[in-house]
């Protein structure tokens, strides 16, 4: 067992209060906030050799840590020895700066004695930190021991809602969540036939908590990508609980975070794990399904470039375009999934030709005329500045073929090309889509010739270097020559 300790006070229902545990959480993160921004006071007053008040300082931070000591036994019942022994070692730090502080304010050694009090202060830190993390990860275990008592579905909904909003509070704390075994509990949840009805609820916390590595790596090891497949290719689950599934699948694969690591088992359920995204995506009534079923497959294609040949296979061009006809895509946000699947899609020759079949042409010309300025909040501009930028690649990779890059042409994608360049605004003054509206002109016109193109245009967009066509296009005080 990943736990060691079990807290005594649960019973048959989820811990004495709820709301008291989170509560506790939010209390112990708050209070070890501010005893973090007092040592950085304490930090000040030995560069500045403020010794009185760095008394006097001192006196309130070990005042500060036993009232959070305190407060954090009144909440574990029964903490474990180690629990026990990290406070007595915070207290024993917090008398030797005592010790040090009392010192250095009684002599005249202030500047000799710097060294040893800021290592002494560093010390403290440390084991004031790790006491701050036991602290969290006995109260998150209650959590986590209220995820296991499944004979109650109103007690086992409020413990999977502590997580998820415990889950939305940072990496850090998803982090503790995992690392006290939350993930596997859910997935527990999850493959109990029982509890059909906390399903998606399981399933939207085990989305909220995989944004760190971690989560990734223990979502791998308890089975959830085995478990997520089967829950996809079960239609009886509804569309509801399928479309959570398709959600943790989209976080778990993300771009978007920072240290992304390639999931092992993510090679040995592709093919199942794309079908039954096609599927769903095929299937969906809902327009949010449809969006988080394709943000999955996009973000499969970012990972794998064998996604490509079975999308190809599972004729996902078709489906997805037809998608759009019958209005599933209607968002910026779900255009940005489409926009992203088709040109990772057409980097293969094979795929190029199925897309073109299928009028994924014109779908992503429609794409080219979205405008930014048209978009209010921060994330749908720059979801906005996606579909542009992936459109544009997209047209690039199918004008390898003359027919292809003659329909592009003649269906006015030149013009809208050059304005995307030329105007700053209809852009959103992005670079990225600038390039790719370049690198789109370039491969049209090399391809099938400057017919029709402005003799200004051609100079300034085609003709020159690519930098000096960027340069021009964004104004700068360079000027090409």
């Amino acid at each position: 067992m990943r736990r060691s300790h079990r807290p005594q006070c649960v019973t048959g229902t989820y811990f004495i209060s709820s709301e008291r545990i989170k509560d506790a959480i939010d209390f112990v993160r708050t209070e070890a906030d501010a005893i973090g921004c007092e040592f950085k006071d304490l930090f000040a007053c030995v560069d500045t050799e403020n010794w009185p008040f760095l008394s006097d300082l001192t006196v309130d931070v070990t005042c500060h840590i036993r009232f959070l000591i305190q407060e954090c036994n009144k909440h574990i019942c029964e903490p474990p020895a180690h629990f026990v022994q990290q406070q007595e070692v915070v207290m024993g730090e917090c008398a030797k700066l005592a010790q040090r502080v009392e010192s250095v304010y009684m002599s005249t050694r202030g500047k000799t004695a710097r060294v040893p009090l800021i290592n002494q202060l560093v010390y403290l830190g440390e084991s004031f930190s790790r006491f701050v993390d036991l602290a969290l990860g006995l109260l998150v275990q209650t959590i986590v021991f209220g995820l296991e008592l499944t004979a109650d579905v109103r007690n086992l909904l409020l413990a999977i809602s502590d997580v998820i909003s415990l889950g939305m509070e940072g990496d850090h704390m998803c982090y503790i969540l995992v690392r006290e075994g939350v993930m596997l509990s859910l997935f527990n949840i999850c493959n109990m036939e029982t509890l059909l009805k906390v399903r998606a609820q399981a399933l939207r916390a085990i989305s909220t908590i995989c944004c760190i590595p971690e989560s990734i790596q223990e979502l791998e090891k308890v089975g959830g990508l085995e478990c997520l497949t089967d829950i996809l290719s079960d239609k009886a689950q509804g569309e509801e609980v399928r479309g959570e599934a398709a959600g943790v699948v989209a976080q778990a694969t993300s771009p978007a975070h920072e240290h992304h690591l390639p999931m092992v088992g993510l090679i040995d359920n592709m093919n199942d794990l794309l079908k039954t995204l096609i599927d769903l995506c095929h299937t969906a009534i809902s327009n949010e399904v449809f969006l988080l079923a394709s943000a999955a497959i996009a973000n499969i294609t970012f990972m794998d470039s064998n996604a490509s040949d079975i999308l190809l296979y599972l004729k996902a061009p078709s489906v997805l375009l037809q998608c759009c006809l019958l209005n599933k895509a209607t968002t910026i946000f779900a255009k940005d999934q489409v926009a992203s699947i088709l040109a990772n899609m057409a980097v293969m020759e094979s795929c190029q030709a199925e897309i073109s079949r299928q009028n994924g042409i014109d779908i992503l010309l429609n794409y080219l005329h979205e405008e930014p300025s048209s978009f209010r909040s921060a994330v749908e501009i720059a979801a906005c500045e996606r579909v542009l930028q992936k459109a544009a690649i997209a047209l690039t990779r199918l004008s390898r073929d003359e027919c292809r890059a003659q329909l592009i042409a003649k269906s006015q994608g030149i013009p809208r090309l050059v304005k995307l360049c030329r105007n700053a605004n209809s852009r959103n003054n992005s670079d990225a889509v600038l390039v790719a509206c370049l690198a789109a002109l370039r491969k049209i016109c090399s391809v099938c010739g400057n017919h029709g193109v402005d003799p200004k245009d051609f100079k300034q967009l085609i003709e020159p270097r690519l930098m000096d066509s960027f340069l021009i296009c964004t104004h700068t005080e360079e000027n090409f020559v």
